[in-house]
Protein backbone atom coordinates (compact mmCIF):
# COMPACT_ATOMS: atom_id res chain seq x y z
CA UNK A 1 0.00 0.00 0.00
CA UNK A 2 1.10 3.36 -0.99
CA UNK A 3 1.93 6.13 1.51
CA UNK A 4 0.22 9.04 1.40
CA UNK A 5 2.07 11.86 -0.08
CA UNK A 6 3.69 14.74 2.21
CA UNK A 7 0.98 17.97 1.47
CA UNK A 8 2.97 21.45 0.91
CA UNK A 9 1.22 24.50 0.91
CA UNK A 10 3.01 27.57 -0.18
CA UNK A 11 2.87 30.98 2.22
CA UNK A 12 2.81 33.78 -0.37
CA UNK A 13 3.52 37.63 0.93
CA UNK A 14 0.40 39.76 0.59
CA UNK A 15 2.17 42.11 -1.35
CA UNK A 16 3.60 39.23 -3.91
CA UNK A 17 -0.16 38.21 -4.43
CA UNK A 18 -1.26 41.94 -4.68
CA UNK A 19 1.33 42.41 -7.71
CA UNK A 20 0.33 38.67 -9.02
CA UNK A 21 -3.17 39.98 -9.10
CA UNK A 22 -2.14 43.79 -10.83
CA UNK A 23 -0.14 41.44 -13.48
CA UNK A 24 -2.93 39.28 -14.52
CA UNK A 25 -5.57 42.24 -14.33
CA UNK A 26 -3.30 44.35 -16.99
CA UNK A 27 -2.45 41.34 -18.82
CA UNK A 28 -6.24 40.89 -19.20
CA UNK A 29 -6.64 44.07 -20.25
CA UNK A 30 -4.46 44.47 -22.72
CA UNK A 31 -5.86 41.30 -24.25
CA UNK A 32 -9.04 42.86 -24.17
CA UNK A 33 -8.05 46.17 -26.18
CA UNK A 34 -6.12 44.56 -28.36
CA UNK A 35 -9.25 41.91 -29.48
CA UNK A 36 -11.41 45.38 -29.62
CA UNK A 37 -8.87 47.01 -31.33
CA UNK A 38 -8.38 43.93 -34.50
CA UNK A 39 -12.69 43.96 -34.29
CA UNK A 40 -12.72 47.80 -35.47
CA UNK A 41 -9.97 47.06 -37.96
CA UNK A 42 -11.67 43.64 -39.59
CA UNK A 43 -15.26 45.30 -39.24
CA UNK A 44 -14.28 49.09 -40.72
CA UNK A 45 -14.92 48.62 -44.50
CA UNK A 46 -17.68 46.14 -43.81
CA UNK A 47 -19.27 49.28 -41.81
CA UNK A 48 -18.16 51.69 -44.59
CA UNK A 49 -19.55 50.01 -47.49
CA UNK A 50 -22.81 49.33 -45.72
CA UNK A 51 -23.05 53.07 -45.00
CA UNK A 52 -22.55 53.62 -48.54
CA UNK A 53 -25.23 51.30 -49.52
CA UNK A 54 -27.96 52.83 -47.14
CA UNK A 55 -26.75 56.83 -47.54
CA UNK A 56 -25.09 57.14 -50.72
CA UNK A 57 -21.84 58.67 -49.56
CA UNK A 58 -18.60 58.19 -50.96
CA UNK A 59 -16.67 55.73 -48.99
CA UNK A 60 -14.26 58.75 -48.17
CA UNK A 61 -17.01 60.49 -46.37
CA UNK A 62 -18.23 56.93 -44.67
CA UNK A 63 -15.14 56.81 -43.31
CA UNK A 64 -14.26 60.10 -41.14
CA UNK A 65 -18.28 59.84 -40.30
CA UNK A 66 -17.52 56.89 -38.48
CA UNK A 67 -14.66 58.55 -37.42
CA UNK A 68 -16.55 61.18 -35.83
CA UNK A 69 -19.57 59.11 -34.50
CA UNK A 70 -18.30 55.66 -34.08
CA UNK A 71 -20.88 52.89 -34.28
CA UNK A 72 -23.80 55.36 -33.46
CA UNK A 73 -26.23 54.67 -36.67
CA UNK A 74 -28.51 57.79 -35.84
CA UNK A 75 -26.34 60.35 -36.14
CA UNK A 76 -24.22 58.56 -39.22
CA UNK A 77 -27.67 58.39 -40.89
CA UNK A 78 -28.19 62.16 -40.27
CA UNK A 79 -25.25 63.17 -40.78
CA UNK A 80 -24.79 61.56 -44.55
CA UNK A 81 -28.68 63.10 -45.51
CA UNK A 82 -27.07 66.52 -44.37
CA UNK A 83 -23.85 65.66 -46.38
CA UNK A 84 -25.74 64.67 -49.83
CA UNK A 85 -28.03 68.02 -49.35
CA UNK A 86 -24.93 70.00 -49.75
Amino acid sequence: MREPEPHFSVLVHPMMQEKDTEMATKEKKEKKEKKEASRVVQGQELEVEHLTEITDVSPKQARALLRKHGADWTKLKDEAEDLKED
